[in-house]
């Protein structure tokens, strides 16, 4: 009977110094600094004949081509504009090569391992095979140990370096598990994506779920400020109800994370009264998910239940769904929800950050992960985000591709850019100047957190702002950067190059309002991807969850209320006889004068006053807040 290196050392591991490789191997991926969160297990002895399931992911072609290809079909200035590829072209332009494949089994099957121990993926992007401990040491030239998290006990297997035959190199991006560790940095289950990119106050209005309530409170435009309702976000940014019903817009939710109908139709009764009692958006269950949750707590319900009150009562009648991915036992990841709308994808999954199905676990859902089986929407809004320390630069690399080929599809990825300024997820800031090793300091200071996707050029990231007090609202008076219970999230990438689409605004930033912050708190070198992109109101939503009316804030409000924004254009597109916008950031950039410039605010996080909120693009609130009829206007002249 196999026996898998869980069942051997209990959980988990990670990986010690390896040997020096012969010269005809090279170290392809090395841990830089080591980190102070994981202790070499010196007590436990790996069984050479354990089984570790190994990943090799092959080199794409055509990655090196692949933002000019975007561009072509997402530049304002081409004349290609919209012209969307098919996932199938999209499939064969980047499939590695068959010379790419067959050097790397060629490779195993000199090592010693046969072909019918390989799976190959359907896109030829992945190798996959069980090796014992043994064979995997001498196959990469390496030395496998078991390392603890010194701050949750969890294990985990890995090594610090890893070496492949020279001219191997070129025909593999990284291979898993080698020098990754777990992504997790609380104690919570392994592939949890439920840092959520919201916080809620309590607003004591309590209201039934049968019937229409009696208020307290009044909600007009004239308190705004105060209470931020679909009506609000319609006359701060100038667009209408939606007409045509032509469009679709996604919101992706994670296990456990579920919604209520019956919140859903309190909303409605109180701040969305032309949408019907019992209208729900359209239910891609991914991965054994199901919307009937557990406990009703604003923790099971609160996200969802914001994300899709919003997007349906901005955009109706036009279709909303939901994409629920995972079992209430594995969770999902992006990972795994990329792969259920493209099948190219599918089977280069990390058990480290991304949930396996058949899910091994009892109790877990037994069917096969979806691969390819879900049709994406025109927009996709997410409201989670892991901080870019949280995984290795090339997991992440490869993920931000898949987001690059489905705007080639003409698909318009929206997500929020993070609720603690420039610190991460709870507030963690690194001790370590780009984040490396990966070692925290919870709310206290510290080098600056980027987020990601947030950090991906492919996505369009957006941050928070608030009506200030007082204001009253029009489409022409400027809100402020966000602080009130949260920060929008911003700052620079420590992984990705800066797009040429930004370049100008970036550029402009340094020039005129250069931060006095040294590279010791963020990555200064003007040469990386800044974020977020734009921004909306993030602060004081009114969201009914579990029967009653609350105040919510954060970015995951702002998110889907700027994704609702581009669905309502892309329903005007659609009237006009031509395509969805797709990649929205090079248009974007281009029409700044389609924003509300937000000048006022910051960002503070890890002791410091982070970023402050400047005239043109910033790392606070991006480009600004959307002026719907300009950007509507500028959209509608492009092919």
């Amino acid at each position: 009977m196999k026996l898998s290196i869980l069942a051997i050392v209990g959980g988990f591991a990670a990986c010690a110094a390896a040997a020096p490789a012969p010269t005809a191997h090279v170290v392809h991926e090395k841990r830089e600094t080591a980190s102070e969160r994981w202790s070499r297990r010196s007590d436990i002895k790996l069984n050479r004949d354990a089984l570790i399931p190994m990943s090799f992911g092959l080199t794409q072609r055509n990655l090196d081509n692949g933002f000019e290809f975007l561009m072509d079909v997402s530049h304002p200035e081409s004349k290609n504009f919209g012209k969307h590829w098919s996932m199938d072209k999209i499939a064969d332009t980047f499939a590695p090569s068959t010379e790419t494949l067959e050097a790397v089994k060629t490779w195993l099957k000199e090592s010693g391992i046969e072909d019918d121990r390989l799976t190959v993926a359907k896109g030829r992007n992945w190798v996959k095979v069980e090796l014992t401990v043994g064979e995997a040491e001498s196959l990469l030239r390496t030395e496998y140990h078991v390392y603890t998290n010194t701050q949750t006990g969890k294990e985990h297997l890995a090594c610090s370096d890893y070496s492949v035959p020279a001219h191997i190199t070129e025909h593999i991006d990284f291979i898993t598990p080698t020098i990754q560790f777990d992504a997790t940095v609380k104690q919570m289950p392994k592939r949890d994506l439920s840092k959520r990119n919201m916080k809620v106050r309590p607003f004591p209005i309590a209201v039934r779920p049968d019937a229409a309530p009696q208020p307290e409170v009044t909600y007009s435009l004239a308190n705004c400020d105060q209470y931020i309702t679909p009506d609000c976000l319609r006359a701060l940014y100038d667009f209408p109800n939606g007409t045509l019903a032509s469009s679709s817009y996604g919101i992706v939710e994670y296990t456990p994370n579920t919604y209520l109908q019956s919140d859903l139709n309190v909303f409605y009764a109180n701040l969305a009264r032309q949408i019907p009692s019992g209208t729900g958006p359209t239910v891609d269950l991914i991965d054994g998910a199901t919307t009937m949750g557990g406990t009703k707590s604003f923790d099971n319900q609160g996200e969802s239940d914001l994300d899709l009150q919003y997007a349906i009562a901005l955009v109706y009648p036009q279709k909303v769904t939901l994409y629920q991915n995972g079992d209430s036992i594995e969770g999902s990841s992006f990972g795994n929800f990329l792969d259920a709308i493209d099948s190219s994808y599918c089977s280069g999954d990390n058990p480290t950050y991304d949930a396996v199905y058949p899910d091994p676990a009892s109790g877990g859902y037994k069917g096969a992960e979806a691969c390819g089986t879900i049709k994406a929407a025109s927009v996709i809004s997410t409201s989670y985000g892991y901080n870019e320390a949280d995984l290795p630069a090339s997991y992440e690399t490869r993920q931000c591709n898949e987001y690059m080929k489905l705007g080639l599809a003409g698909t318009t990825f929206v997500f929020s850019s993070g609720d603690s300024g420039v610190a991460g997820n709870n507030g963690d800031c690194c001790t370590k100047a780009k984040c490396a090793g990966g070692t925290y300091n919870t709310g206290g200071s510290g080098t600056f957190n980027p987020a990601f996707p947030a950090t991906c050029p492919y996505i369009t990231s957006v941050g928070a702002t608030q009506i200030k007090p007082n204001t009253a609202v029009t489409a022409t008076a400027p809100e402020e950067a966000c602080e009130t219970v949260i920060y929008s999230g911003g700052g620079f990438s420590n992984v990705f190059a800066m797009p040429s689409y930004q370049s100008t605004a970036v550029k402009s930033y340094f020039t005129s309002h250069k931060p006095t912050y040294t590279a010791t708190q963020y990555n200064n070198s003007q040469t990386v991807r800044g974020y977020p992109d734009v921004s909306a109101n993030g602060a004081n939503y009114v969201v009914a969850v579990d029967g009653a009316l609350g105040l919510v804030y954060g970015t995951s409000a702002s998110a889907p209320t700027f994704g609702s924004i581009i669905t309502l254009i892309n329903e005007q597109r659609i009237a006009a006889g031509k395509s969805t916008v797709g990649f929205i950031n090079p248009t974007l950039y281009a029409n700044p004068s389609a924003f509300n410039d937000i000048v006022s605010g910051g960002n503070q996080g890890c002791g410091t006053a982070g970023f402050t909120a400047v005239s043109g693009w910033d790392p606070v609130t991006g480009l600004g807040t959307p002026n719907y009829a300009k950007l509507l206007s500028a959209f509608l002249a492009l092919p």
